[in-house]
């Protein structure tokens, strides 16, 4: 099953909603190693194209991962890393980064250098601010912001309105107001929100 989003995420991005659960297909994924310990990728960081360190109890992301300059896809999901390093923007070919449910409080701007990301999952950390380097990630297709303290967006986040095709924007307390505004930034995008409140 991790295969298959692995496809997904990378291939079938414009098929694919947040919104909506995974789709139950039988698609042929690609016959990939996925790295799950430090110790493995150290071997030939250069071969290294997927790595799993999700649910691994990690404070940082470790620095043998930013010698895989040929990584595309990043899981760190359900860790406790408080932190992403400026050396972020030496994973240029990085496509995927998944680092929900660790407790983020904001993005380095070197997170403008992944220009070849396609989806940037941020679920439930505690983020309350996005860097206006967002506006150079000329690929992402999916930005998920659930479950954070946002309520506003950069305005350079313009720059990729045509190519974000979905944003996950719920469970963060926000005014009618904001979400219009939001809106308007981005008119070519699916957005989703909770409910908006009446609140200043």
């Amino acid at each position: 099953m991790l295969k298959q989003l692995i496809y997904i995420l990378l291939f079938a991005l414009p098929f694919y909603s947040v919104g909506q659960n995974m789709p139950d297909s039988n698609i042929d994924a690609p016959d990939v190693t996925i790295y799950t310990s430090i110790d493995a990728i150290k071997v030939n960081p250069d071969s290294v194209l997927y790595i799993d360190f999700s649910k691994q109890k990690l404070s940082k992301i470790p620095d043998e991962v930013f010698e895989c300059k040929n990584l595309v896809y990043l899981d760190l999901k359900r860790n406790k890393i408080e932190e992403i390093p400026a050396r972020i923007g030496e994973l240029q070919k990085l496509r995927v980064l998944n680092m929900s449910r660790n407790k983020l409080v904001k993005l380095p701007s070197a997170i403008g250098k992944c220009i070849q990301l396609r989806s940037l999952i941020l679920n439930q950390n505690a983020i309350s601010e996005i860097c206006p380097e967002i506006g150079l990630l000329i690929n992402l297709a999916v930005l998920d912001l659930w479950g954070n303290e946002i309520d506003r967006l950069p305005t350079e986040i313009t720059k990729i309105s045509e190519t974000l095709n979905f944003l996950d924007m719920r469970v963060i307390y926000m005014t009618h107001e904001a979400q219009e505004e939001i809106e308007l930034l981005l008119p070519e995008t699916t957005i989703y929100f909770s409910n908006g409140c009446n609140c200043k």
